[in-house]
């Protein structure tokens, strides 16, 4: 049977775009079409989009935090989370992964946040490049790292520990040693977890703990996938914990969220959020003992 032409008009177009996700499902999967680079090319990559800060009034080299955005680009919190930490005596460096890729809000919102683009294995070499870059300021104790991501920068953290894990580094690098020298901590706030993350089914190391907040009325993403990787790395022995904050929604810590239902600021969460942050700073990186010996 030959169907009518008007028809074929009408589906053509949508057979395309299905078409077109589909391949960039598998190559992101796969990693085929995700850029490879040494080392030093991607600290070159990150570097001119990477906010470095130290804290004032500091003589000696101090622990710092690095920071991961979400899918839609550097916001306000990052900014508030940078405060908080130099406040307490940390560096911090903030890295616009987006940026670093040419890659604009509208970008952002129509490809990484719809996974056509940037997965968080791709953006596990960022972690890498992010700790190597820190290792070049004399003012950074660069044994003392902790790393923090939101949503789309929780699931990069998940995944380059997972890559850790495998002893192997992330693919998007080439000619670079496995591991993630120097970090003692990685926290993730409402990180995507689930079929597409790495970590889902390859789990995460014993070596670096992992702090988690999810937000228990998540409307971006799973929270309960989340719950299950960390209950089995928990059970696997692994030094994984996580809080779900209840009532709270995606993105509860950005005041200035974007024109969506399914996200809403909670600034009394915020302030909790804040000094939860700095309560693992001082428990696993202590500014204030300075560098061990």
């Amino acid at each position: 049977m030959t169907l009518p032409r008007w028809i074929l008009w009408a589906v053509s177009p949508l057979l395309v775009v299905l078409l077109g996700l589909s391949g960039c499902a598998v190559g992101n999967a796969t990693g085929w079409t995700m850029p490879k680079r040494s080392l030093d090319a991607q600290v070159a990559l990150i570097e001119p989009s990477t906010r470095v800060y130290l804290p004032e009034n500091t003589t000696e080299p101090v622990p710092a935090l690095i920071m991961f955005h979400g899918c839609g680009g550097l916001r306000q919190l990052q900014d508030d989370y940078a405060a908080v930490a130099l406040e307490a005596g940390y560096a911090v460096l903030n890295v616009g992964s987006n940026e670093a890729r040419g890659i604009g809000r509208l970008g952002a919102m129509t490809q990484v946040c719809t996974a056509q683009r940037l997965w968080g294995q791709e953006r596990a070499a960022d972690v890498r490049a992010a700790i190597a870059l820190a290792a070049q300021y004399p003012g950074i104790d660069s044994d003392r790292l902790a790393l923090i991501g939101w949503s789309h920068g929780g699931w990069t953290i998940l995944d380059a520990l997972s890559f850790s894990a495998e002893n192997r580094a992330a693919p998007a690098l080439t000619g670079t040693a496995p591991g993630l020298p120097g970090v003692r901590l990685a926290i993730a706030f409402y990180p995507y977890c689930g079929v597409l993350s790495r970590h889902d089914s390859k789990g995460l190391p014993d070596t670096i703990p992992v702090h988690a907040i999810l937000s228990g009325s998540d409307q971006v993403v799973p929270t309960q996938a989340c719950v299950d990787v960390l209950d089995r790395a928990r059970s696997a022995g692994q030094p994984v914990d996580y809080e779900v904050w209840d009532g709270l929604s995606h993105a509860f810590d950005e005041p200035n969220p974007p024109n969506d239902p399914r996200i809403r600021y909670d600034a009394e969460a915020a302030a909790r959020a804040h000094a939860h942050v700095t309560a693992l700073l001082d428990r696993y990186l202590d500014a204030a003992a300075g560098p061990e010996t």
